[in-house]
């Protein structure tokens, strides 16, 4: 029975398209010597001085690099202002209070991995905290804070399971 008693054609077109693609490829120190000409247009390249050191020399002037920059997010510039770095450094420092608050809170957890993962957590961040100007009474405030606030939860708890308790009893 040959292929054509069943309307099927058999088509090398794929095998062929491989094997010319493969023997088209430039070998591979072709390819890596066209790779680092194309990084070398990119204006800026790598020079290795007379003490071994490596700088970086630019090929183009600071107009055409201005404009041949891509665009970039408003903040990186604005980022040299000093207000702006303040805000950040605001921002990151309460970001970093939550983290050790939710972190403390933590460290009391009945999971034992959950709990020494909270400590490594809570040492990490109390030493950024501390580098970002946070002073130790500041943090054992938080520490004070973040404890009454589990004492209250768990009273609140512990209410709950004595009404559902009575209600029981009660109903039955």
């Amino acid at each position: 029975m040959s292929n054509l008693s069943l309307n099927v054609g058999i088509s090398n077109a794929p095998k062929e398209y491989a094997a010319r693609k493969a023997q088209t490829a430039p070998p591979p120190q072709q390819e890596a010597l066209r790779l680092t000409q194309a990084l070398r247009e990119s204006g800026f390249e790598w020079q290795t001085t007379d003490n071994a050191d490596h700088t970086l020399k630019a090929n183009i002037s600071d107009f055409e690099s201005l404009l041949t920059s891509t665009a970039t997010d408003t903040s990186a510039r604005v980022s040299r202002s000093g207000l702006f770095s303040q805000e950040m450094l605001v921002d990151l420092k309460s970001r970093f209070q939550k983290m050790f608050v939710s972190s403390y809170g933590n460290v009391f957890s009945h999971n034992r991995l959950l709990a020494k993962v909270a400590e490594w957590m809570v040492g990490n961040v109390m030493e950024q905290l501390a580098l970002m100007g946070m002073s130790l009474e500041e943090l054992n405030e938080l520490k004070t804070q973040v404890r009454a606030d589990l004492i209250d939860q768990n009273r609140s708890s512990m209410e709950q399971v004595i009404y559902d308790e009575t209600m029981l009893e009660i109903i039955g």
